[in-house]
């Protein structure tokens, strides 16, 4: 381990490099978060109307719309990954992919907010799954190759650690850009904006067109911020992929990360598509409220970013992640008591309950790309070449693939059990169900070998 003042990056590269991340987390936040709600949005209680429409005729048909384009990015992200590591490019393996998939990606996460058919269609479905498709591959070769960089960025464990910590500060920044900012707007404009109807333009698609222009902007700050390192024989990757990809499973460090981090992603996407429906249905609150719990997680999630860097500095990364798994064990389950403590309104108890999640969340936002780090180092030294990406890749196709799950689990409920102000036990049950796949992520991820 390094003296904590070792480092290769300058303060400029530090930030040039992580603040790609607000990208990373906002993207994918105003989707996870609301495309769900809004293209299958709650019914409203007897007596009362909504401007807000049904897009499809059930919630799981447009969580599978959703799920189709985190499927493709999940399949595509080894292939890609395998791509970068052997690219021989003059700027190198990874800055190309950035600059050149941020416009696409971009320009698909707002057209697929602009469904063809006004009310319930199949259509609809096909419409949001197509550009799902194209934004979530763009999404892959951007993303895998930028996170790719980071090893060999810094050969330096705390520097590592300290470059993850700005990492997921710009990630968490995104995604309370998106859970504030977004929020609001969509509250103000949901049923319509500037004179618009409220399919016509509201303020869900006015939400898409700012994040995905701010996300557009982090990365390519990234494409064009950075300089990658010379060349060297470390990198002329010359495994086949079949043969690369086999070698991955033969780390034994890499399963348990695997188990962990995608397993975590079900569990969390399951209660995070929820959250808009627990503050409007069960809580009584609007899409405001809803906004206000995941600003509660992510800056307490931020304000813990140091307590977590100096503990896992001292105790090890493993010691810290699980404990934080720990946490979502024991927290997630307690979403099924929301609106029956005998204390405090509803909403409050939502408030309190969210307030209880920042530490797991702070853990598993910046504890996984240094311990993934860690698991690349080890393949160079059990195959003797740098791969980064096809590791990112291959972790992308689980943990983008248990995105889409989770979707699709919530929605399941959802139309299974009710997610109505007068049938909410589909909403409730989301609770346990990411509980006990926390579980799951924590027996698996025991065997990780590496406790620094």
């Amino acid at each position: 381990m390094g003296n904590g003042k070792e480092r290769a990056l300058s303060s400029w590269e530090r930030f040039a490099y992580s603040v790609g991340n607000f990208g990373v987390g906002s993207l994918p936040a105003v989707i996870g978060s609301w495309a769900l709600y809004y293209f299958s949005p709650p019914e409203a209680a007897a007596g009362e109307t909504s401007c807000m429409i049904a897009f499809v005729p059930y919630a799981t048909i447009m969580a599978l719309a959703l799920a189709l384009g985190r499927v493709a990015e999940a399949l595509v992200n080894p292939f890609i990954g395998d791509w970068s590591d052997k690219t021989k490019n003059k700027l190198g393996r990874r800055i190309p992919f950035i600059r050149y998939g941020t416009p696409i990606m971009a320009i698909a996460a707002v057209i697929l907010w602009f469904p063809p058919i006004i009310g319930p269609s199949w259509i609809n479905a096909v419409w949001v799954g197509f550009f799902m498709i194209i934004m979530s591959v763009a999404f892959a070769a951007v993303v895998a190759p930028y996170l790719s960089l980071l090893p060999e960025l810094t050969p330096h464990n705390d520097e590592r650690i300290v470059v993850s910590s700005w990492m997921a500060v710009a990630e968490l920044a995104g995604v309370l850009a998106v859970t504030a900012g977004a929020g609001a707007i969509i509250t103000q404009g949901k049923c319509g904006m500037f004179g618009f109807e409220p399919q016509q333009f509201n303020g869900f698609h006015a939400a898409a067109i700012i994040f995905a222009v701010v996300g557009a902007i982090s990365f390519l700050v990234t494409g064009y911020g950075i300089k990658e390192r010379p060349y060297s024989e470390s990198k002329n990757v010359s495994f086949s992929f079949k043969e690369g990809s086999r070698e991955i499973f033969k780390n034994p460090s890499f399963l348990p990360y695997l188990s962990m981090v995608a397993l975590m992603r079900i569990a969390l996407d399951i209660v995070i598509v929820a959250i808009p429906y627990i503050a409007t249905t069960i809580l009584g609150g609007d899409e405001w409220d809803a906004s206000k719990i995941m600003i509660i997680v992510t800056v307490g999630a931020m304000a813990l970013f140091p307590l977590v860097t100096m503990l896992s500095t001292r105790f090890g990364k493993k010691n810290i992640m699980i404990l934080g798994a720990a946490g979502f064990v024991i927290i997630l389950p307690l979403a099924w008591t929301l609106g029956h403590w005998p204390v405090f309104e509803p909403m409050t108890q939502g408030y309190i309950l969210f307030l209880f999640a920042t530490f797991p969340v702070s853990a598993f936002m910046v504890l996984p790309r240094p311990m993934l780090a860690d698991v690349i180092d080890h393949d160079e030294k059990l195959t003797g070449f740098r791969r980064e990406a096809i590791y990112n890749g291959m972790e992308g196709l689980f943990t983008r693939s248990a995105s889409g799950l989770a979707w699709v689990l919530s929605a399941m409920l959802f139309d299974i059990f009710g997610k109505s102000v007068d049938n909410p036990l589909g909403i409730y049950l989301t609770g346990p169900l990411g509980g006990a796949v926390a579980l799951l992520a924590l027996i698996g991820f025991l065997k990780y070998p590496f406790k620094k």
